[in-house]
Parts: structure tokens; C-alpha cells; sequence
């Protein structure tokens, strides 16, 4: 069961709202049916509205995450080191044995491991979609968890690069899932293959048909991905067939060259970048550069399968690092960082209009920390507290579209515990339907 949307006063937080319309500084935060109402001091509480005593908090808007495949989440402890045990083997050899009930648990998992990091919209980035069950299970995960964001529909894992995606099938899904039914809090995408994975004809038709459908469109950087010699991305050739635009967001774009950059830049279209899951298999992601070239670059986790796990502030804190390391210039600025993971990342999505930062008239999308936390200590400016030093585990409170999620840094929801607590069995009970299917020897 979802928590009730709360009436709520948040009193004498220290607002850091990323927002020019929002003065930074001590404030009161009224929350009314899943909107914030006031941001200013002292605000008297109407009658029946519930205080939180946000003294000595900081409030800042919810993380927003802009690529994350939910569905192979409990692939995490599976893939590892040895032989046999990368990340594309395990996922090849485990995918198709996934039943319903594992796409489901597999991203309320993840979303409840979200909501213990800040973060309160996700990027679904489903490329393992085999038939409209499986659409309807990671659909009913993101609802029932509370959290908003995108659901991006995508191919079947390892699909043949000369098969189309079921663009009738992504209808019928948005025919069972109207805007209400998805309670507005999460819209559809499409997640494409492009041509360096299938012929440049399919990879025409599938972009024709997201184009056709007004839907937001999003693809793997993977010409080269794994090669370390690579020394370009290919987008030129994107750009050259009409496949980039402002509707289009690449990610892993680790070997961009200065020619991919500029036809980023020119093209309007995004980037979104997973620091820890790149860094690890693919390469530096290239921040610097788009960022100079003004590109909308955000942040992702990308899955909990690889090494890496939500906490967006250790993440951010990498990225910075590894960006300084790299290229020698401060072009990506903690707040900056910050964005990255708030109103960028909103921007990218396209609900900027609704979340992303704090202001009166935006969803309630809130994370309060405690500014008291040892790693938030001794305080300084706020910003580059929260991106040097901070961790998640100074997150108390978690409030998505006016619903508290964290209490006390304590999980509401009986499910996003139960998610949590059974994680190991459905992961054991996958490996084993894999092995007695012949597909998984792997120990």
C-alpha cells in the first residue's frame, strides 16, 4: 500500500531549493495534496497540517536518476570477477529465465534502495522486454513504489539485430496505462537500438515510429564501447541521418571526439552519464567536454548489477574527482554536480516543469538531511559539503510527490522492506531455474 499524501509543514530547514526563484536559506516548506504550497520563514501552520521539525535539516529537492535498468537488479552479488561472471554473461545467461514476479521484485528492490539514496524519479530503462507482461510488471513496480520518472520501453534481451521492436505491442501498453492509471506520475520513452547494433534501415524505421508516437527517444553509445582503442562514439553519423535531436538522450558516450561533441551541441540532444558502472568496464566518462560545449549532461546509476549503488552524492563525488584528474579544469563545479542529479536531470526527462528543484507550485519531491551528520561536519558551504563529503546516510526523510517514503531513515512501505528482505531467495530461485534449465553452471 502507497502512504497517503500528506499535509505537511516542514519547519526551520535550511532550503537549499536550486532554484533562482527560491531564496537559499532557513525557511518553512508547505506541503498541500502533493504540491509544495509556501517556501518562506515562519509560516503558521494551518489547522490540521502535520510539523516535521526540520531544524538542523537540510531540504533540497529529490534526486532524479536519468538511466537505470531496474529489471536485472538482482543481478547484484551474481556478477563479479571470476570467470564467466562479467556482467554481460550473467545477464545473457539469467534474462530469459526471468519470470513476472522477478521483474516486479527486481525493480521495487531497486526503487526501494532508490528511496534510501534521495531518490525520487528513475529513468526505467527496460531492455529486456520480452512480451506486455513484463511491460505491466515493471509499470506496477514503479506505481506501487511511490516514485516518479519514465518508463522506457525497449528490446528483448540479446534480440537479433535484424528484428523490429514491437512498436504494436508499446501501443497496446500505452493503451492499458493511461496518464491516470499511472497516476501522472510516470510517462512512457522508447529505448532504441541504433544503427551500429542493426542496419541503418531498421534503425530508420524504430526512430520513424518514436517520432511518429511524439516519444521521447534514448539509446546505448556502444559503437565501441569496450574497446579501449576507440576513439569515437560515431554520433557524427547520428547527426548525419537525422537520429539526433532534442528528443534523442545517449548514454555511456565514454569515447566521444570533439566532432561527436559539437554534433551533440548542435543538435540539441542529451547525455546521460554512469560514472561507476563506466569508469569500471567502459572508460572516463567525457563531462568536461559536453558541458563546455553547453550539452545537457546528467547523471545515472545504470544498474545495480555492476559495481555501484545509489548513493548519487558518492557518485557525484567520483565523477568530480575523476573529471579534475582527467582533464585538469574545474568545468564541472559541485553545484553543477548537483544539478546533474536535480534539475538537469529533470530537464532531461522533461517534467522541469513539475520537479527538479523547490519552488512553490512544483511537486512535493523532498529529501531532508541532517546537517548535524559526521559526514557533513565541520559545515561549510553547503553545496560543496554535500558533494565532498556528504552520504546518503545522512538522508532522513523522503517525501515523492507529498507521500513520506523515509522516516527516520527508516523505509515506510512494508513492501519496499519485504523488497529488501527476500532480495537473496528470488535471486537464488533465478539462478536456480537457470541451471536446471542447462543455461547457468556458473557457481
Amino acid at each position: 500500500m502507497l502512504p497517503e499524501r500528506s499535509t505537511l509543514l516542514l519547519k526551520n530547514a535550511h532550503v537549499l531549493p536550486l532554484d533562482p526563484a527560491v531564496e537559499e536559506g532557513r525557511a518553512d516548506i508547505l506541503i498541500r495534496d502533493g504540491v509544495i504550497e509556501q517556501i518562506q520563514p515562519d509560516i503558521d501552520a494551518p489547522a490540521g497540517v502535520a510539523e516535521i521539525d526540520a531544524s538542523g535539516s537540510i531540504a533540497l529537492p529529490g534526486f532524479i536518476d536519468t538511466h537505470w535498468h531496474l529489471w536485472n537488479s538482482l543481478l547484484r552479488g551474481t556478477v563479479g570477477d571470476a570467470p564467466g561472471r562479467d556482467y554481460f554473461s550473467v545477464k545473457r545467461g539469467l534474462a530469459p529465465h526471468f519470470e513476472l514476479d522477478d521483474f516486479y521484485w527486481s525493480a521495487r528492490f531497486a526503487l526501494a534502495e532508490a528511496v534510501q539514496n534521495g531518490i525520487t524519479s528513475v529513468h526505467n530503462w527496460d531492455h529486456n522486454v520480452r512480451d506486455g507482461g513484463d511491460v505491466d510488471a515493471n509499470l506496477q513496480a514503479q506505481i506501487d513504489s511511490g516514485l516518479c520518472g519514465r518508463f522506457s520501453y525497449g528490446p528483448r534481451d540479446s534480440s537479433a539485430t535484424t528484428e523490429d521492436m514491437d512498436f504494436a505491442r508499446l501501443d497496446a501498453a500505452r493503451e492499458r496505462w493511461s496518464d491516470e492509471k499511472l497516476d501522472h506520475r510516470i510517462h512512457f520513452g522508447v529505448a532504441l537500438r541504433g544503427p551500429y547494433r542493426t542496419s541503418t534501415e531498421l534503425a530508420e524505421r524504430e526512430w520513424r515510429a518514436a517520432r511518429e508516437r511524439a516519444m521521447p527517444i534514448t539509446m546505448h553509445c556502444d559503437r565501441c564501447l569496450r574497446e579501449s582503442a576507440c576513439q569515437s562514439c560515431g554520433l557524427t553519423r547520428l547527426e548525419d541521418e537525422g537520429l539526433l535531436g532534442p528528443d534523442v538522450q545517449i548514454v555511456h558516450a565514454v569515447h566521444a571526439s570533439a566532432e561527436d561533441v559539437a554534433a551533440v551541441s548542435r543538435t540539441g540532444t542529451k547525455i546521460s552519464v554512469s560514472p561507476l558502472s563506466e569508469m569500471r568496464t567502459m572508460g572516463f566518462p567525457r563531462v568536461t567536454e559536453f558541458l563546455e560545449a553547453d550539452v545537457l549532461t546528467t547523471l545515472s546509476i545504470d544498474t545495480l548489477a555492476m559495481p555501484a549503488n545509489a548513493d548519487v552524492l558518492s557518485t557525484l563525488r567520483a565523477l568530480l574527482s575523476a573529471e579534475q584528474a582527467r582533464t585538469g579544469r574545474a568545468t564541472l563545479t559541485p553545484r553543477i554536480a548537483l544539478e546533474m542529479a536535480t534539475i538537469r536531470a529533470a530537464r532531461d526527462l522533461g517534467i522541469d516543469d513539475v520537479t527538479g528543484s523547490l519552488r512553490p507550485g512544483k511537486r512535493a519531491d523532498v529529501m531532508l538531511l541532517d546537517a548535524g551528520h559526521a559526514s557533513l561536519l565541520p559545515s561549510g558551504d553547503v553545496v560543496e559539503s554535500l558533494i565532498y563529503s556528504g552520504t546518503s546516510a545522512a538522508i532522513h526523510t523522503v517525501i515523492c510527490d507529498g507521500r513520506i517514503l523515509l522516516h527516520s531513515g527508516e523505509l515506510v512501505q512494508e513492501s519496499a522492506r519485504q523488497a529488501i528482505r527476500t532480495a537473496n531467495d528470488r535471486r537464488n530461485a533465478l539462478v536456480h531455474r537457470a541451471r536446471l534449465a542447462g543455461t547457468w553452471d556458473n557457481t
